[in-house]
């Protein structure tokens, strides 16, 4: 019977992570669920100093309220680039030595366009606002979104399998997608094709990693907050989150709802799980391109 408790099932519980884009956002979340729920060592990739010295310190404050021996590592390193990709595969690889329980990758851009196009407006406004994505943007979203989560995971893919022969869910990859992969209703196509590459890019590793049955599966959330989408109207950066009441949960995410779905993918409790993307949206996906009136 004890086996069937939840702090039993998701536990992570001696178990060694890497998380990208784990200083902020999304991925700091997961790094505070996986320490809150026993991981032995969790090591943030992230390409600022500033923001992981932060998160560093919000997570050993942490640590010590939950009394956690966690080991908290860091890595300092540019994904979006090559060289900082084969410097963040190095840092894991000295951190970790033989072996690694999870992956997750949550480092993510999202550009959009300068200027935007409303239904009914010209042609001429249409091609300015097309215009108006940034090449280097583009191509940065897919470096970021795309080639940076391949090539962490083919960077230590030997750890990630050699933690797979101990079973209960370990040698597990937990990438981010997004609901935006699976919608139209807006037009943010550097964020929303590189985010559905990463749905297709799921079902291939975790197809061709069989053998060894190292797991990957994706996040796709909806409306969470982060620094990528900030919540405060008065942010610059404000954006998506002007849609959180116009979907059947009326607000956002919160960071209980996102930890809870990474520690089911990374634990014993979603061991049986490979080549799946769990969408956590609050319906979003159901009525993006429907109409519903807002209620505050």
């Amino acid at each position: 019977m004890a086996d069937l408790t939840a702090d039993k099932m998701f536990s992570m519980s001696g178990r060694s992570v890497v998380i990208t884009g784990g200083a902020s956002g999304l991925g700091k979340m997961v790094a505070r669920g996986f320490i809150a729920n026993g991981a032995s060592s969790v090591t943030l990739v992230d390409m600022s100093r500033r923001f992981m010295n932060e998160a560093v310190s919000e997570l050993e404050e942490l640590r010590r309220e939950v009394s956690s021996s966690c080991k908290i590592s860091v890595v300092e390193a540019d994904l979006g680039t090559n060289n900082g990709l084969a410097a963040a595969v190095r840092g894991v690889r000295d951190i970790h030595g033989t072996q690694l329980d999870t992956l997750v990758c949550a480092a993510g851009i999202r550009p959009m366009h300068t200027v935007e196009y409303e239904v009914g407006e010209t042609l001429e406004k249409l091609r300015k606002s097309m215009q108006s994505m940034a090449y280097d943007d583009m191509e940065k979203s897919f470096k970021v979104n795309v080639m940076a989560p391949y090539y962490m995971t083919a960077g230590v893919i030997d750890l990630l399998g050699e933690a797979a022969k101990k079973g209960g869910g370990r040698g597990a990859v937990v990438l981010f997608s997004s609901a935006a992969a699976q919608h139209h209703g807006q037009f943010a196509p550097a964020y929303q094709c590189s985010k559905a590459a990463i749905d297709h890019m799921v079902r291939i590793m975790a197809a061709h990693f069989s053998e060894f049955y190292v797991r990957v599966n994706a996040i796709a959330p909806g409306l969470f907050p982060s620094r990528m989408n900030p919540a405060d109207p008065a942010d610059p950066s404000y954006n998506n989150m002007k849609y959180e009441k116009e979907m059947p949960a009326r607000r956002a995410g919160t960071e209980q709802e996102m930890v809870g779905t990474a520690l089911y993918l990374a634990s014993s409790a979603g061991a049986y799980m490979t080549g799946d993307i769990l969408r956590i949206d609050g319906g979003r996906v159901l009525v993006v391109s429907a109409k519903i009136k807002p209620r505050m």
